[in-house]
């Protein structure tokens, strides 16, 4: 018998896989707070199982030539339902959820490995537009009820955050995908500047992560019992969640 709240997972659904992604250093940061995000939310693991939710982790290069092929290596051993990619944007002070990715790259900016991109195009004769896929609206709702500070972005750059995000929706075939863009996190060694620029500490970083994994798992969930609702048999054993209990779940998990 279903517990009562276990809105993520279902008797018979399989359970949906999350991929999660960060990147490592890069010209002019040294420290990414993705790749310490990547570490952290780990230890949820087995959590988020329980709630039907396979959590895999991974770094991607910050490079234009190897980001693509990273991306469809992970495609091809994990298989995810879901991507939620986490990138640094050094000079916002705020959780930037994308909205879309631009066909475009910058010229200009080397990448970790000292190369600059190829070509202005990111996938040429494709469209010039590509719109994020998971549920960025509620993601956001749920952030701003948890007290993050974010806002709904239509800029991911032209950089290799942006090309990972046009090629995870243009190249991969999972259901969802997005990107994260989260500032620098706030120095422990300065907690009274910290405080006074209002950044993030990593435990408020996992939570921003841990609220986008759950609200993009209900959407998903809810697009599978949508599709099989007509099917009697199937009837009983889904559940359209609600909105409190995501929240909730992060509670319990900080």
């Amino acid at each position: 018998m279903q517990k009562p709240g276990s809105d993520f997972a279902s008797l018979k659904a399989p359970p949906l896989r999350i991929l999660v992604t960060g990147f490592g250093r890069f010209p002019g940061v040294r420290d990414n707070p993705t790749a310490l995000l990547i570490q952290a939310l780990g230890k949820h693991r087995t959590r988020l199982a329980h709630l039907g939710i396979a959590l895999e982790g991974a770094m991607l290069p910050v490079e234009y030539a190897g980001v693509a092929r990273t991306l469809e290596e992970l495609n091809e051993t994990l298989k995810p339902d879901a991507i939620l990619h986490f990138g640094v944007a050094a000079r916002r002070k705020f959780i930037s959820i994308e909205t879309r990715a631009l066909n475009r790259l910058s010229l200009l900016h080397c990448d970790a490995a000292g190369a600059r991109a190829p070509r202005r195009a990111i996938v040429r004769g494709a469209p010039l537009a590509a719109r994020s896929t998971f549920p960025a609206r509620q993601i956001e709702a749920a952030m701003r009820g948890a007290g993050l500070r974010v806002r709904l972005s239509a800029n991911a750059g032209d950089y290799v955050c942006n090309e990972t995000l046009y090629l995870s929706l243009v190249r991969l075939p999972a259901r969802v995908a997005g990107f994260i863009h989260v500032p620098r996190l706030a120095r422990a060694s300065r907690p009274k500047a910290a405080s006074r620029s209002r950044r993030q500490d990593l435990a408020g970083l996992s939570r921003a992560a841990l609220i986008a994994i759950l609200v993009t798992a209900r959407k998903l969930r809810q697009d599978r019992a949508q599709a099989h609702v007509a099917t009697p048999a199937r009837q009983d054993f889904v559940k359209t969640p609600g909105k409190r209990p995501a929240l909730d779940r992060v509670r319990s998990m900080a």
